[in-house]
């Protein structure tokens, strides 16, 4: 079955503009034989920015800024739709096949009243991808009490994604690290090829406690840097385990 490499954008990688322009790039040299790819991000840096600028400073809780208003919701609504956009402007401009698709468009994401996020209408990604287009998801859902949209973690979304489309392909989620190497280092400088889940740590990412609930999903992770991502169409990095 083929793989697809379900890449979370954090918010570190996000408001690195010059990262995700060299992201499209590397996305382009890959060519149409890669592995199948989809990128997912939430709010990022830019909308703490948005929100400073509003004279609001919420803190995060799991990767999700704690909004204290209807306003507040809004505006980190939009800043996440205009990130979306700007990444699809950056593959498009690199000749990338892509389409920016929001959390809540076509019913994608589904929140149940534990909060859990299900993506049980996900078979027209699958259509696009193996049409070799490379979406970017957005963490997007409308809450099923009030119907107002909200951002969820990024990483619920790629577990989700993971789930609903692993009859069609071999999901793996993919984690950038903060270093040039393609995975996490050994004692002895080398890349592993697979680490237990006590080696995620903040030293090489941004995100660790990503790493480790992806990992308690079940969802195989593999930890790589923009260089080791398709490389020779597939994925070079460190496999990180239970």
């Amino acid at each position: 079955m083929q793989s697809l490499y379900l890449v979370y954008l954090d918010r570190h990688h996000l408001g690195d503009d010059l990262f995700l322009k060299s992201l499209a790039q590397h996305l382009s040299d890959a060519g149409p034989e890669a592995s199948a790819c989809l990128l997912v991000h939430g709010s990022g840096e830019k909308v703490e920015r948005t929100l400073e600028a509003q004279g609001y400073f919420p803190d995060r809780t799991n990767g999700v800024l704690d909004v204290e208003s209807d306003d507040q919701r809004r505006l980190v609504e939009r800043a996440v739709r205009e990130v979306n956009q700007e990444i699809v402007a950056m593959l498009t401009d690199e000749v990338v096949s892509t389409v920016g698709i929001q959390g809540v468009d076509r019913g994608l994401f589904q929140q149940s009243s534990d909060e859990t996020i299900h993506a049980s209408n996900a078979g027209w990604i699958s259509a696009l991808l193996k049409q070799r287009v490379v979406p970017v998801v957005s963490a997007l859902v409308k809450a099923p009490d009030t119907g107002t949209v909200q951002e969820v973690w990024p990483v619920e979304a790629v577990v989700a994604l993971a789930q609903a489309l692993d009859a069609s392909f071999d999901p793996v989620a993919c984690m950038f690290t903060t270093k040039d190497r393609p995975g996490l280092p050994s004692a002895d400088g080398e890349v592993r090829a697979e680490a237990p889940i006590e080696a995620a740590t903040d030293e090489h990412l941004p995100e660790p406690s990503a790493v480790r609930s992806l990992v308690e999903a079940e969802v195989p992770v593999v930890v790589t840097s923009l260089q080791g991502l398709l490389r020779g169409h597939d994925v070079e990095g460190t496999r990180v385990r239970s």
